[in-house]
Order: structure tokens, then sequence, then C-alpha cells
């Protein structure tokens, strides 16, 4: 009898820590968060004007890319994971373009590069001058 009481003792001890280490654990769903599509902004800032903006922009499923502001025109190509885009408009700080990828919380994975500026008299301006990025 005395067996039998030891026997289910420990068994019962066995059974209530199993479920007190399962309970323990996380949430088994928790995983890298689902991806969020939406659209990210190239915008530059400067204290000249530019009215002409030559840009490439890399990254994995770039679509869609249109213009931030609806006086501007822009003309893009694509080519694998590379965007040339010009923009066309006089801009000295503000948004220039919007694109469409898979994963917004991805922004900072995507590249931008001013290749060329030229002012409003369409001399070519010094890249140093501008800045620019992509945001969400």
């Amino acid at each position: 009898m005395n067996n039998k009481r030891n026997f289910f003792g420990w068994a019962l001890s066995i059974v209530c820590a199993t479920f007190l280490i399962g309970s323990c654990g996380g949430d088994d769903s928790s995983g890298p968060p689902a991806p969020e599509p939406g659209q990210l902004t190239v915008s530059v800032s400067s204290s000249l004007t530019g009215a002409a903006f030559d840009l490439t922009i890399i990254g994995e499923d770039i679509a869609n890319p249109v213009q931030a502001v609806g006086s501007h025109q822009i003309y893009t190509f694509a080519s694998g994971d590379t965007l040339s885009t010009a923009v066309i408009g006089q801009v000295s700080s503000g948004d220039l373009l919007r694109f469409s990828v898979p994963d917004v919380n991805q922004a900072a994975s995507y590249r931008v590069t001013l290749v060329e500026v030229a002012g409003t008299d369409n001399a070519l301006l010094s890249n140093s001058n501008f800045t620019v990025i992509i945001s969400q």
C-alpha cells in the first residue's frame, strides 16, 4: 500500500512539473512579425532648389513608383533589384516619389543614391548640397 502511495505521489509530481514547464514557455505562435506591405517615400533636403533629380534605388521587389507631389513628373526604368528614376519638378526639401514594397518594416534594406541633380537653369549642381533618404 505504501508503495502505491509513493508511486502515485511521484507520478503526480511528474505530471504537475510537466504542466508547469509547459505553461512557462512563450507563445509558440510568436516569431518574426508578418510582412506589412506598403509604400516607402524618397525625400530630399537642401538649401538649394533642384529641378531634375536622377536617382537610383536598390532593394528587392520595388514596385509601382509614383510621384509624391502632383506637380512632379517621374520617369522610371527597373532592372532586377534596381530602379533608376528621374524626377522633374522644383524641390528644395520634400518628398520626391513613393514606391511599393512587400514589407515596410524592412525600409533599412533599401538604398537611394542621388546620381545627378540639375537646377532650374539645367546646370548640374553639386550632389553634396542635397541629402536623399528613404522612409516610411
